[in-house]
């Protein structure tokens, strides 16, 4: 048995994966925020990559979910836990705001699309990735 599926079937209950989960995505979004810091005025790059790269990894791992047999709670913790604690949605939100409030509504229009847009495609991406790989 792999060690993952080891340690998830540990989790007796949802928030415990939920929990563990939320530690690794949020220490990796602050990871990358760290390495990716924005500017004032500019696209926060970093928000942005995390949304991204989050719904293209939820839309493979939902795909991949579908066909194969998951350990017990694996949803709460890659779900929920590690990509819905990497993505952030209020994040984004205030840094929209942050934009519109320095004046910057041209980045803050590209930003919004840019988000809503690529996460959208990249998350129909990723699922159709995730049906097609065996």
């Amino acid at each position: 048995m792999p060690l993952l599926t080891r340690t998830l079937t540990r989790f007796r209950r949802p928030w415990t994966a939920v929990l563990a989960g939320g530690i690794v995505g949020s220490a990796v979004r602050t990871g990358v925020s760290y390495y990716l810091p924005a500017a004032p005025g500019r696209m926060p790059v970093a928000t942005l990559t995390v949304n991204l790269a989050g719904s293209l990894l939820l839309g493979f791992y939902l795909a991949r979910r579908e066909q194969t047999v998951t350990a017990p709670l694996s949803l709460q913790f890659w779900g929920i836990g590690v990509f819905g604690s990497f993505t952030t949605f209020s994040t984004f939100s205030i840094e929209v705001v942050h934009l519109l409030g320095q004046s910057q509504a041209v980045t803050a229009i590209a930003y919004i699309a840019a988000s809503t847009v690529g996460g959208l495609t990249l998350a129909l991406f990723g699922q159709r990735l995730g049906s097609v790989i065996r």
